[in-house]
């Protein structure tokens, strides 16, 4: 099938942090941070920026001790939005999510290495070690919760808005690979920078995530970067590796080639789409409980964009299941979200002759031709529903570069980093 038909008939969704002042700065510090030349109304905003380094319990209990005051506050946000949402007791509903799932067997299969380090984050935040490990199952924590909307009838909640590109095979220019990672708005202010060290090993990575989180989409020295997008109509599996981990999982690896082993032999827990790059190449991929679909770049320029619909995997009986009961409309169907998003990206990148570069890709993701549908996802006054809570914008070299905006691209000052002994 090709992919616009598979578009069209797939089931869509139908239903400041300020820097700690005892952080690492001056001539010690591996990365250098830089204000970008962006537009005049552009808010400058800060997102705390970690060193970790050393083995990774002590990884973790750096995180968990610089950030603790924000870890435990957004905890208690995000355990009053569960009990609000469910109708139950945040402990309760932790301890059964937990007990009706197999995640830290494939955790520890997997990623050994991570179990350790959200142990130490726990431990540097004084957390629950249980409470902490949940809290990293962001992208399971939907479907798990969205399936107990379907077990009581309600709609399954699809709104996931993260838009991704990447780009490769410009003559002269890096591949670049590039996100806006919309989340929930209670997150806003908690945005953190990780500059992980790894332990006896020349690798470093940088990961974005909101404090106590190990990751949510990042880059790393050897030029591999990789960003995400929700597929909830995906099959998922409570026994597979939860989404935090696997982007770490891909981080960790030296080369491409490495991550796409990576992504292909594990079992995913959730529905997900992954863009990962190299300095030669980009591949795309959705992975779901039961396959790993490959979506090819579009064109000879090589150019993937993804939203929150599956493009090529159609391992997706459970979403038929949660529709089926659901009244059907009538009319013509109307695009989506989801769709409209995509529209948006595709218009600004699918001509071939189109030179893309950090200023196209900025404006591309600080679209807004649909105002009820936007790329850029400002925070609403209501502080309900999700907004874009980080721009990333990889060059992916022999000398990766990244620019970050912690906030809506549309909104936001980008800052440049670079690792100084980049490989």
């Amino acid at each position: 099938m090709r992919r616009r038909d598979f578009l069209k008939n797939s089931a869509l969704g139908s239903a400041a942090l300020a820097l700690n002042p005892w952080l690492p700065h001056g001539p010690d510090r591996a990365i250098k941070a830089q204000v970008s030349d962006t537009s005049r109304s552009a808010i400058k905003k800060q997102a705390a920026y970690l060193v970790l380094e050393g083995p990774p319990r002590s990884r973790g209990r750096i995180h968990g001790e610089a950030l603790r005051s924000q870890i435990n506050a957004l905890m208690e946000i995000w355990k009053d939005q569960l009990g609000r949402q469910y109708k139950v007791d945040p402990k309760q509903y932790i301890q059964k999510f937990l007990a009706d799932t197999k995640f830290p067997e494939a955790i520890r299969k997997w990623t050994p290495g991570l179990m350790e380090e959200v142990r130490g984050i726990a431990e540097g935040a004084a957390v629950d070690a249980e409470t902490m490990l949940a809290y990293q199952f962001v992208d399971e924590e939907w479907w798990y919760g969205g399936h107990g909307y379907f077990q009581t009838g309600k709609p399954v909640p699809m709104d996931k808005n993260c838009s991704a590109l990447a780009v490769s095979g410009q003559p002269g220019l890096p591949t670049f690979v590039a996100q806006n990672l919309d989340i929930p708005a209670y997150t806003d202010g908690y945005q953190a920078l990780l500059h992980i060290k790894h332990q006896n090993s020349s690798l470093q990575s940088l990961v974005f995530v909101y404090a106590g989180m190990i990751s949510l989409c990042g880059m790393n020295n050897r030029g591999v970067g990789e960003v995400v997008n929700a597929l909830l109509q995906l099959n998922h599996r409570g026994d597979g590796l939860p989404v935090a981990f696997i982007n770490r999982g891909i981080l960790e690896c030296g080369s491409l080639e490495e991550a796409v082993k990576f992504i292909r032999q594990i079992k995913h827990a959730s529905g997900q789409n992954y863009i990962v790059g190299g300095p030669q190449q980009v591949v795309n991929f959705e992975g779901s409980a039961n396959k790993v679909s490959r979506s090819e770049p579009l064109g000879a320029a090589a150019r993937i964009y993804h939203t929150n619909h599956p493009l090529v995997n159609d391992d997706q009986s459970i979403i038929q299941e949660l529709i089926k009961g659901l009244p059907q409309g009538r009319g013509p169907r109307h695009p989506d979200n989801s769709e409209i998003r995509l529209m948006a990206l595709e218009k600004r990148l699918k001509d071939p002759a189109k030179r893309i570069t950090v200023d196209v890709i900025k404006e591309a993701l600080s679209s807004k031709d649909d105002p009820r549908n936007p790329v850029c996802l400002e925070r609403r006054p209501d502080e309900r529903g999700s907004f874009t809570a980080g721009c990333l914008i990889m060059e992916l070299s022999e000398k990766p570069k990244l620019h970050f905006a912690p906030g809506p691209p549309c909104a936001t000052e980008f800052q440049t980093h670079t690792f100084v002994d980049a490989l």
